[in-house]
């Protein structure tokens, strides 16, 4: 064949072509942007920020007690986060339990250093402790400085074998049996969800209080003192998972939005399906399930200089997608599904800006503690 004529046609059958391969690019889908788990850190002196922590230590001061859920949390991002900080300072963890962490939250805002050497990890209940005027908040949570979360939390009913109650109907029958649930604190989970449950629900529960942890409460469940508590499935798969698998403890129900796979417990159900009225879904919802969002904040207090915020932003990112930290976050049981700093920052900012009327409803059921 003539090349000059081959060419042509070649070119031909190119243009052609050109008005199908267009109309098949506009006809198929635009794939959805992947949400990136971290937010893209913002740029820092690096030499300066190294010139600072080199040589240093940084506390995170977790406002709960040792061997929680927190603490393990932390202690295991601890490992990992100062090779991921300019100068690479050492990392320390200290344990300040009282009042639910609220005595730990009002240490950082207005006496700890303001200068990067200290962060602070505590139940995101702080911040409806606030939206609700309970006692003992002395900060402002819309002004910390977050540097992310782990992952956020998913409240499960746990009651003892010995309670004699094992499905959550039971605590909803008229002169049913009375469910008695530790409570570690008015900023905790099994405080709020208590108080939600016997409060909004009408359930058969009583609230015992004056635990400062929730270890404590684990261990009023063991002598009897108690029949159970709310806490975060995490923690407990994390650390009590023994005691399911035995059938000393049960789940009885999950007081979230969408049912939790790979419970030990088939069919677990969900607490927000009892709820009669729109209302009693909002007071549930509000109270618990969306707070539950920003449970595991790391922040730090207002006054640091915007490079250092700005460095450790950037650490705990690499941290929480560091290989060796999700292996041992694997290893031992930790749930990693993480929140950037951002996100945070504005999931709690939009958490203190909620109506007027809801925050005065919540009030009723969730007084001041």
């Amino acid at each position: 064949m003539n090349k000059g004529l081959a060419t042509t046609r070649l070119c031909g059958l190119i243009v052609a072509l050109l008005p199908l391969a267009a109309w098949a690019a506009a006809s198929s889908p635009t794939p959805e942007p992947v949400k990136p788990a971290v937010d893209r850190p913002a740029l820092f002196d690096e030499r300066a920020v190294a010139d600072f922590y080199q040589g240093k230590t940084i506390q995170i001061i977790v406002g709960h007690g040792a061997g929680g859920g927190f603490d393990v949390y932390s202690r295991a991002i601890a490992r990992h986060l100062g090779k991921h900080i300019p100068g690479k300072p050492t990392i320390i963890v200290d344990n300040m339990p009282a009042a639910g962490g609220l005595v730990a939250a009002s240490h950082i805002y207005n006496r700890a250093p303001k200068d990067g050497t200290v962060m602070g990890n505590i139940i995101g209940g702080i911040v409806r402790s606030q939206l609700l005027g309970h006692q003992g908040v002395q900060f402002d949570a819309g002004k910390f400085h977050y540097l992310g979360a782990p992952n956020g939390e998913n409240s499960v009913l746990i009651m003892t074998k010995a309670s004699g109650i094992t499905r959550f109907e039971q605590l909803l029958e008229s002169g049913g049996r009375v469910a008695t649930l530790g409570d570690a604190g008015a900023a905790t989970t099994n405080h709020t969800a208590s108080l939600l449950t016997r409060d909004v629900l009408g359930a058969n529960v009583k609230v015992v209080t004056g635990y400062k942890t929730t270890a404590g409460v684990e261990l009023a469940m063991e002598q009897g003192e108690v029949g159970g508590q709310y806490n975060d499935w995490a923690s407990n798969k994390a650390r009590t998972l023994a005691k399911f698998g035995s059938g000393e403890w049960l789940l009885i129900g999950q007081l979230t939005d969408k049912p939790l796979q790979g419970l030990p417990r088939q069919n677990v159900p969900l607490i927000l399906n009892y709820a009669k009225t729109d209302e009693q879904r909002e007071l549930l919802r509000f109270g618990i399930i969306v707070p539950n969002q920003f449970t595991r904040p790391y922040f730090l207090p207002p006054g640091v200089p915007a490079d250092r915020v700005a460095a450790l932003r950037a650490a705990f990112a690499k941290t929480i997608s560091d290989k060796e930290f999700l292996a041992e976050a694997e290893k031992v049981k930790l749930d990693i599904n993480p929140t950037g700093a951002r996100e945070l920052q504005k999931l709690i900012t939009d958490y203190l800006a909620i109506p007027a009327d809801l925050k005065d409803r919540l009030v009723k059921v969730l007084p001041k503690g």
